[in-house]
């Protein structure tokens, strides 16, 4: 009886010993992957989803003010690079295009090497691109688009920021053509003939695949 016992009492501690060991390598497993990557702690956590559900609704100045109030109480979270990538996109997307630009500029001084960059430097030139839509604004708007587009082409040549910087300086031309032509037609109307075929000469010779060039071309032609 006694051998009976102690052979019961075997056979019950290699079954308990079967199920504990997977459950006490479960738990090994856990504790060293949590010491290996620590999750951020809960309230850095709840402050990065309510900033992207603000973002991705389109409340894009609580947007700001949520990825900067993760910003303010972890500066150095793991959240941090998107953070402030958000942020200055969000100023653009609300048309506070001169917040939109100083802060893609203090992403690019931070992070340098980011894989966001082209990105940074595309949208910084929307930024100026959007605000020269008139033809009687003044140029430094598209200029500065420009500069812009050409870092993205020059250094991202391959990437879809590159291909898209190509068409936005396309359109840059022809708001660039768009002012020469509307300075051309004001001389013209104020009877210098002179300055204004010169204006569009100028469209012909800078511009000549714009639209503008067109109308140049067919102004001379009348004149």
């Amino acid at each position: 009886m006694k051998h009976g016992l102690q052979s019961f009492s075997l056979k019950r501690s290699r079954i308990l010993a079967g199920q504990l060991v997977p459950c006490l390598l479960a738990s090994l497993l856990l504790l060293s992957a949590a010491s290996c990557s620590t999750p951020p702690p809960p309230k850095e956590t709840h402050l990065a989803v309510n900033a992207a559900r603000a973002f991705e609704s389109g409340n894009y100045m609580l947007a700001v003010e949520e990825y900067s109030r993760l910003l303010d109480q972890h500066p150095f979270s793991e959240h941090s690079e998107l953070a402030r990538l958000r942020v200055a996109h969000a100023f653009y997307l609300g048309r506070k295009y001169d917040q939109a630009v100083s802060t893609f500029e203090d992403f690019e001084r931070r992070y340098p090497a980011s894989k966001a960059i082209a990105f940074s430097q595309y949208i910084t030139g929307m930024c100026w691109l959007d605000q020269a839509s008139s033809a009687d604004r003044d140029k430094s708007s598209s200029v500065n688009s420009i500069l812009h587009f050409d870092r993205v082409i020059l250094r991202y040549p391959d990437s879809v920021w590159a291909t898209l910087a190509r068409f936005r300086k396309a359109e840059c031309h022809e708001n660039l053509a768009d002012q020469e032509l509307y300075v051309g037609d004001y001389y013209r109307r104020t009877g210098d003939t002179a300055a204004a075929d010169l204006r569009f000469h100028f469209v012909l010779d800078e511009y000549p695949l714009t639209s503008a060039a067109r109308e140049a071309r067919e102004r001379l032609a009348g004149s």
